[in-house]
């Protein structure tokens, strides 16, 4: 077995254990077993790093902490206006659905632990770190902007990020089957997502700035999404990433770490 071959049966191994046990939660716990799933991804990202011995290589440790901090809190900067404007939008039509501040700060953490957080460490931080071990061919731009990047960012990004998405729609233990348009919008977004966010876990070198943007996402769209409907949050969701990509994207990737 050739060691490419011996790393992407390691990284698909430990992808069907978590796909399994999540179908298994769900088929034993209808309600409550999604925290129990990313529980378990992060115990499996974890686990992952912590086979290979090095938690620097594999971004649990920040190759510089003053810069993904600064290009974190940047990001979420950005992301408040968009935010702030559909809440008021939906103020002024009277379409916001009451909610408790308790029920928000709630959907901030799971969006941010237990999706954001879980997600990076082991995609990002375990997936892709292992990937890019044998996966070495260098990309030399993104978008447009001139930055050199792996292989193994990009077979994760799509492979095992991006399209696995499509199993959400879907289990085999209790007969769930939703696929839909919105499913396919939402496998192109998460493979679209996926290289961005590898992209940036290169730059900086830790999964810190790609959790706060995953985390970011998936709270505007389905925790603000819930009080003022899902088209809002995703326009807001869209206004945020143009502004991103229009104002940081390029100087991350430009400026020294």
């Amino acid at each position: 077995m050739s060691v490419k071959l011996k790393v992407v049966v390691e990284v698909s191994m430990m992808s069907v254990a978590f796909f399994t046990l999540a179908w298994c939660l769900e088929s034993l716990q209808d309600v409550g077993y999604g925290f129990y799933s990313k529980a378990a991804m992060i115990f499996l990202g974890l686990l992952g790093i912590a086979l290979h011995k090095k938690p620097r290589e594999y971004g649990l440790t920040p190759k510089n902490l003053s810069f993904s901090l600064k290009w974190s809190l940047y990001t979420v900067f950005l992301f408040i206006p968009p935010s702030i404007s559909v809440v008021s939008i939906s103020l002024v039509t009277k379409s916001l659905n009451l909610f408790e501040p308790a029920a928000l700060i709630g959907l901030f953490v799971w969006f941010f632990v237990f999706t954001g957080f879980a997600e990076e460490l082991f995609f990002r931080g375990y997936v892709q770190s292992r990937l890019n071990e044998v996966f070495s061919k260098k990309y030399k731009s993104i978008l447009g902007v001139e930055y050199e990047w792996s292989q193994g960012t990009l077979i994760t990004g799509l492979l095992f990020f991006g399209l696995p998405h499509i199993l959400s729609a879907v289990n085999p233990l209790t007969g769930r089957l939703t696929f839909g348009l919105s499913t396919i919008v939402t496998v192109f977004f998460a493979c679209f997502l996926g290289v961005i966010l590898g992209v940036l876990r290169e730059k900086t070198g830790d999964i810190l700035l790609p959790t706060v943007l995953h985390g970011l996402t998936d709270f505007t769209i389905f925790g603000i999404g819930r009080f003022v409907g899902l088209t809002l949050s995703n326009a807001a969701v869209a206004v945020s990433f143009f502004l991103f990509f229009a104002l940081a994207f390029e100087k991350i990737l430009k400026e020294n770490v």
